[in-house]
């Protein structure tokens, strides 16, 4: 049976203590509306690097992926679309951002999410979760062992046995 077209979306749910890196769109559809570092995944890219990517385009910082914090999956026009949300803990925090796709930044906590114009309720919901249980799930880079790009996100209980795992 043949794959079907997934339209790949990403976003860096960047955490630093109890509060998260928000950012307010610029342009387009969702401009002055807040939400995380996000965009769409480059063909050849691997999500988990295409949220690297965009954090580091939007805000000029780098950060560790440490797992999952939730995927929204919905059709769009016939079109299935999926939505990765990374947990990241940034390498720094002296944010940068790209004036033409970032208007202000800020880093807040949980008891401020509310006051938010967010770009969703979905981006809201992921956001909390980052805040509140971090990443249900650790990822794994087993590429040197695979000899491609390959990364496992799996509850922390079953790690060891993905480590021993060669398909």
């Amino acid at each position: 049976m043949p794959s079907v077209g997934c339209d790949l979306g990403v976003a860096a749910c960047t955490v630093s203590g109890n509060q998260i890196l928000l950012v307010q769109e610029a342009t387009g559809p969702y401009a002055g509306q807040w939400g995380m570092p996000k965009g769409f995944v480059e063909p050849g890219e691997l999500p988990f690097d295409a949220a690297l990517r965009e954090l580091k385009e939007e805000c000029g910082i780098e950060g560790d992926v440490n797992g999952l914090v939730g995927v929204r999956e919905t059709v769009k026009h016939g079109l299935i679309s999926v939505f990765l949300a990374y947990y990241v803990k940034p390498l720094s925090m002296d944010v940068n951002v790209d004036s033409k796709e970032i208007d202000d930044f800020g880093w807040f906590n949980a008891n401020q999410l509310e006051s938010v114009d967010w770009v969703s309720p979905t981006m809201q919901s992921i956001a909390a979760s980052a805040l509140s249980c971090g990443a249900p799930t650790t990822s794994l880079d087993l590429s040197e062992n695979r000899g491609i790009p390959y990364f496992v996100h799996l509850m922390p209980d079953h790690i060891e046995l993905a480590r021993g795992v060669s398909r």
